[in-house]
């Protein structure tokens, strides 16, 4: 197939996922779209918080069903490394790179095994990013996904558009499950404007230290790794992404 085929497939797919108006004629649109490229299973979800499950993120998926129930009933998604690494990147990624340590993370080791053994390992994650930082992913993998790289620009698309579309057609919106206190928001409102802990303890007259719990617990309560993710998934609520 020729590169100008593939632009015109994929921006015939991207206009009926975009003018969809139902959830399941979105659904249909994307799901024979990724088929046809190797794609026998995927996921679309909302990135978890700590303490969330992956069925409270989901906004679409088709997955084997025994690999369901093992993934939901132990809760891999505060586990799985592609995960995690999916918010330090804008890029797709090979499902089976994101990088952890076998020593020290025994259970994201058991993650990565389990799903060599129910034969969904071989896949890709796309990020979804935001004006406010990564909100969400999407997972494509199938059993002969292999040689599938030189499809990564495609996918990509179909999977932003995927993304997008569905969360508006379903209604679906990032729950945190802890809200931050006022004093947190506010220290963040002024990370958020570049000053350093120092000068919000100046301007709000606490101890830098003091300054620097607010961070950390705010970034906790959100699933931060950082404060600048932090502000992020901050500006994203303001926006209405996040409730």
């Amino acid at each position: 197939m020729t590169d100008e085929l593939y632009s015109n497939r994929t921006l015939s797919v991207i206009e009926r996922i975009s003018q969809a108006t139902t959830r399941e004629t979105a659904l249909e649109a994307f799901e024979n779209a990724v088929s046809e490229l190797g794609a026998a299973y995927f996921g679309i979800h909302f990135l978890p918080g700590p303490h969330q499950r992956l069925d409270d993120m989901c906004i679409a998926y088709r997955v084997p069903a025994d690999w369901h129930a093992l993934y939901a009933g132990r809760n891999f998604c505060q586990s799985d490394p592609s995960i995690r690494h999916s918010r330090h990147t804008v890029m797709p990624f090979d499902w089976a790179s994101a990088p952890y340590n076998p020593e020290t993370e025994p259970a994201a080791k058991e993650v990565v095994e389990r799903a060599r053994d129910f034969n969904v390992h071989k896949g890709i994650l796309i990020p979804i990013p935001s004006p406010y930082g990564v909100i969400g992913g999407v997972w494509l993998a199938g059993p002969h996904f292999d040689d599938r790289v030189i499809f990564n620009p495609v996918l990509q698309s179909m999977g932003l558009h995927g993304f997008h579309r569905l969360q508006q057609l379903s209604g679906k919106r990032l729950h945190r499950v802890a809200g931050l206190t006022a004093r947190e928001r506010e220290v963040l409102a002024w990370a958020a404007e570049g000053k350093t802990a120092w000068e919000i303890s100046c301007i709000l007259n606490l101890s830098q230290r003091t300054v620097e719990g607010h961070v950390y617990q705010a970034c906790k309560k959100l699933g931060a790794t950082n404060r600048m993710q932090a502000i992020a998934m901050l500006g994203s609520t303001r926006a209405g992404l996040i409730q």
